[in-house]
This record gives structure tokens, C-alpha cells and sequence, in this order.
């Protein structure tokens, strides 16, 4: 049996290994086109792996919740096993998502400035031919 301590730290070292998959999906995002599509997969992989729910229900210590919904679903030791942690993440998503549509909407997200100034060199090159 893990102390807290343990739990503690395997969390923080789990959270430290997503961080680091996430800004390597961030730097290559690119590949992907469109996008609002990417920067919505990447917040879909984001609250997939980073939402935490308590491994045992009767316990305190947190665990991933696709983890926990995968074991549960694989042992079977209840009725909506797969659905236990799968419920934290798809409303974590929903939230995100309208709090991501809500921000691109006001203003808060805008295209990068080089995207900008590639659109801006292509107008003023097509106006000079005409």
C-alpha cells in the first residue's frame, strides 16, 4: 500500500509527463489544418489526460480519470464502470469548449502575426498586378 506522499508524487510526476506531451502537440500543431479543429483536439487530449477523479470511491487519492474509467471498465466491477470517469471528462470538455468559443468570439484569440502579415503580403501583391 502507497503513503500519500506517494500518491502525491506520482500525480505531480503524471501532471509534469502530460505537460510535456501537450507542449510537444502545441509546437506541432501546425500539421493539422484548420484552426479552430486543432486547437479543439487539443483541447479534447488536454482534458482527457489532466482530469482527475478519486481512484476508489471510498478513498481520497486521485488518479486520471481515463485511467480509472479504463480499469474499472476492463474489471468490470460495476454497472457504468466505463461512464465513472468518462462523465468528468466530457463535461471538463464542454466547459472548455464554450469557454474556448466564448474567448475566440470577444476577441481574447486571434490569429498569430505571421499568419497576419502573410495575408497582408499576398493582398497587397495581388492589388499591384491589378
Amino acid at each position: 500500500m502507497y503513503s500519500d506522499e506517494n500518491y502525491l508524487w506520482g500525480i505531480v510526476a503524471y501532471y509534469a509527463g502530460c505537460t510535456l506531451v501537450l507542449l510537444f502537440l502545441w509546437r506541432f500543431r501546425e500539421l493539422l489544418p484548420g484552426r479552430h479543429f486543432r486547437n479543439q483536439l487539443l483541447l479534447l487530449l488536454a482534458a482527457i489526460m489532466l482530469v482527475p477523479i478519486k481512484a476508489y470511491p471510498d478513498m481520497g487519492y486521485m488518479a486520471p480519470a481515463w485511467f480509472v474509467s479504463l480499469f474499472e471498465g476492463l474489471t468490470g466491477t460495476s454497472e457504468m464502470s466505463f461512464l465513472r470517469g468518462a462523465q468528468p471528462i466530457i463535461v471538463s470538455y464542454l466547459v472548455v469548449s464554450f469557454l474556448y468559443i466564448c474567448a475566440t468570439l470577444s476577441g481574447l484569440i486571434k490569429r498569430s502575426s505571421a499568419v497576419e502579415e502573410t495575408n497582408n503580403n499576398l493582398e497587397t501583391g495581388s492589388q499591384s498586378e491589378t
